[in-house]
This record gives structure tokens, C-alpha cells and sequence, in this order.
């Protein structure tokens, strides 16, 4: 038998999952408004600091489509625990648009991430989101490995 609290760790997991998919694979964005906290804080170390609210979801996929028009998130893992969800996701697309001051290389990025949020009554009230930005730079050309000659 199931008890209570482990059916809203599942809704929860498959909440997360279903944003995550239908927002970076699918370009649908119909469901920020109702799945996120009017409150919702991000936390996403290297990008610029996002407004609270739902925008700051909203705006966080359209710069990641508008750069990675191609982008593609496959959800690898989701755990649960009480109002927590973990997830460790791969994500890949190919860098044609504008991604912060960077213009479009054409190079392809693979970046492995994983994310936590804090889900509360079927709302997304608060988000840690670990990109790896430096990843990123590297594969489109931005940065350069130390130690690496450069040409």
C-alpha cells in the first residue's frame, strides 16, 4: 500500500520530469504559470541573477532555446524526498543564437547536469540548478583549457 506521502513525492518526480521535458525538448511553456510558486527563487550559480517567479523558468528556457535552438534534455535519474526532487539530466544542442555576449559558433555542447527543487502543494517554490557553465564556454570555443596552446 501507498502511503500519502510517498504518491506526492511521485507527483512531485513527475512534475519535474514533465516541465523539464515539455519545456526544453518541446518549447511548451504553458504550464509555468500554474507549476510554479507566484514566489519561486532560483539559485543557478555562473548565470546572471533571475527575477522571482514563474518569468524566471520562462526566461531561463527561452535563453537556452534561443541559444541551442536544437537543445535536447534527457531526464537520466529522478529521486525523491519529502518536498525535494533531484534530477540528473544531458543536455545537447548546437550553438546557433546568442548566448549571453557570445555569438553563434555552429559548435555542438554535451553538458551533464543536476538540478533540486522544492516542491510545495503541486508548485515549484524554489530551484538549485547545478549548469555547468564552464562546460559550456569550453565547448563553444568561448574559453580555453589552461595549458592548452592556443592558435
Amino acid at each position: 500500500m501507498t502511503s500519502s506521502i510517498e504518491s506526492a513525492v511521485e507527483a512531485n518526480k513527475a512534475l519535474i520530469r514533465d516541465l523539464t521535458e515539455r519545456a526544453f525538448n518541446d518549447g511548451d511553456l504553458s504550464a509555468i504559470g500554474d507549476r510554479f510558486a507566484e514566489d519561486y527563487v532560483v539559485h543557478a550559480p555562473g548565470l546572471p541573477p533571475m527575477p522571482p517567479g514563474p518569468d524566471s523558468f520562462r526566461q531561463a528556457v527561452l535563453l537556452w532555446r534561443n541559444a541551442f535552438p536544437d537543445v535536447h534534455v534527457t531526464v537520466e535519474d529522478v529521486a525523491g524526498d519529502g518536498d525535494r526532487v533531484y534530477a540528473r539530466f544531458t543536455t545537447r544542442g548546437t550553438h546557433q543564437g546568442q548566448l549571453f555576449d557570445i555569438p553563434p559558433t555552429g559548435k555542438p555542447v554535451t553538458v551533464h547536469e543536476m538540478s533540486c527543487h522544492r516542491v510545495v502543494d503541486g508548485r515549484v517554490v524554489e530551484s538549485w540548478i547545478g549548469d555547468n557553465v564552464p562546460r559550456i564556454l569550453l565547448d563553444i570555443g568561448a574559453v580555453q583549457p589552461v595549458g592548452r596552446p592556443q592558435h
